[in-house]
């Protein structure tokens, strides 16, 4: 039998029951927040410039801008960059999604690294291309990934089709200008050879083209600079003449296609500036190369180039005595030219060239040169001995 006070109880917890149990019902809180273009404000823009790069974008609001993007000697790229900070990296799911009134399915197209800080979201070809292709036919690329903050919410990004048609066919007129090399890299690369030989692969002769070729679409440069090197197999001498080859073969290549001589300067190093180590076959390979720029300066004129030769050969001579095993060095000779120097000084300032050797990435061998001639070596000490034996005899 129930009495008053168990009914009371009982009444209490049927009341309480259902607002206990909705705590543990209530979901966990997330929320979505979407950002699309609408209709009425979607736009795609093309610009770039021409022979170098071209790129199709649109801004979406509240967020940041997506673009497609396509470099000379390169592939296709998409980029999302967005106004916030990413704090973390991320997994982004990329999907394309056909508008409300197409019955297409939606599907993946990959999953990539949203990567932290202001760094926009990359994707490469092929899928890139293949987002892009997407829009084309009038589809929706989706860019889905959890919020960094706590990742509950989901974040969703979607390119809009509209009006993407007339801004597409400039980009295409844009991407037949474009050069099949890379421009950024066609300014500073390097030519290889084999050991001991001064003769230029196809690679070097291809490279070399797209230099001739660079320079019709670029008349800003003034210079091209060769700086020649080998490795260390063999005496430093004939290292040094054939670095010089390999300079001239270079020059030599570059007139036959065209190339004005006005613009060329050539240094020969021999096997001073090493930038691997000697030590190993791949690092004497490294070595043996032919360093080519494309510069916005012109080239010294020839008495600066004398100038700087001659401040080269006396830094060597320096360096060479400095180092010498043999006694009796004329102190002379340890002098530094100051009008040599002083040409050097007026000729890097004049052309913004420097002659300081570059960071080696080893211990390479520090003797600079040849050993000295034996007329260096001190005889006197030798004559005074035996003239001493011969009077004490």
């Amino acid at each position: 039998m129930i009495n008053k006070k168990n009914l009371k109880f009982l009444l209490t917890i049927s009341f309480l029951l259902p607002v206990i149990l909705s705590f543990y019902a209530l979901p966990v809180y997330s929320a979505e927040r979407d950002y699309v273009v609408p209709m009425s404000r979607a736009q795609w823009i093309s610009a770039g410039k021409k022979n170098y790069e071209c790129s199709l974008s649109q801004l979406i609001p509240f967020y940041g801008e997506a673009a497609f993007i396509h470099k000379s000697g390169r592939n296709v790229v998409f980029n999302l960059s967005s106004n916030k900070l990413m704090m973390s990296d991320v997994q982004v799911i990329v999907q394309s999604e056909p508008p409300s009134w197409r019955h297409d399915k939606v599907f993946e197209i990959g999953r990539f690294i949203f990567k932290q800080g202001h760094n926009p979201l990359v994707v490469e070809t092929p899928y890139a291309s293949r987002m892009l292709q997407e829009v084309e036919n009038g589809m929706s690329p989706l860019v889905l990934y959890r919020d960094l903050a706590d990742g509950r919410d989901l974040i969703s990004v979607l390119l809009s089709p509209v009006n993407f048609r007339d801004a597409f066919s400039e980009y295409l007129a844009c991407e037949k200008t474009l050069m099949d090399f890379d421009v950024d890299e066609i300014k500073n690369f390097k030519l290889y050879f084999a050991t001991n030989k001064a003769i230029l692969t196809e690679r070097s002769k291809r490279d070399l083209k797209n230099v001739i070729r660079y320079l019709v679409i670029e008349p800003a440069i003034l210079q091209i600079k060769i700086d020649a090197h080998a490795d260390s197999t063999g005496r430093r001498r004939f290292n040094d003449k054939l670095s010089d080859r390999r300079s001239q073969a270079v020059i030599k290549y570059l007139l036959s296609l065209g190339a004005k001589a006005e613009m060329l300067y050539a240094v020969s190093h021999g096997e001073r500036q090493p930038a691997y180590t000697n030590k190993t076959t791949d690092g004497r390979a490294q070595n043996r190369r032919a360093d080519v720029q494309l510069l916005a300066i012109a080239p010294p004129t020839p008495e600066q180039q004398e100038a700087l030769e001659q401040a080269r050969k006396e830094q060597r001579r320096r360096q060479l005595f400095e180092n010498s095993i043999y006694d009796g060095v004329p102190k002379t000779s340890l002098k530094k030219n100051s009008k040599v120097e002083n040409s050097l000084d007026a000729a890097e300032s004049q052309t913004g060239l420097t002659h300081a050797a570059p960071e080696v990435k080893s211990d390479p061998d520090p003797v600079d040169d040849e050993p000295p001639a034996p007329n260096f070596i001190n005889f006197e000490h030798l004559v005074d001995k035996n003239n001493q034996k011969l009077k004490s005899q």
